[in-house]
């Protein structure tokens, strides 16, 4: 099983797979921060999406020499796009 700083790498040139690994790897972390929210007039799946949005944009703008972990970078991501 890769890491996911493998998968990033691979993501990042074009693996679809590993775009999917991680999509799925992190889709709960997603489903958790669309919970949170409420949207006035708009569906949950709205949210979900939105997360999702900010889940591939942690994946795209991710940098591993950082302090903190690809985990705690897409947490942080993913809200502030449903935000």
């Amino acid at each position: 099983m890769e890491s996911d700083n493998e998968l990033i790498i691979l993501a990042r040139n074009g693996d679809e797979m590993a775009e999917e690994i991680l999509a799925k790897r992190y889709g709960k972390l997603v489903r958790i921060c669309a919970r949170q929210f409420f949207l006035v007039g708009g569906d949950g799946e709205d949210l979900i999406q939105e997360g999702m949005i900010g889940l591939y944009k942690a994946i795209r703008d991710y940098q591993s020499d950082k302090a903190a972990s690809f985990s705690t970078f897409a947490n942080l991501c993913v809200e502030r796009q449903i935000y």
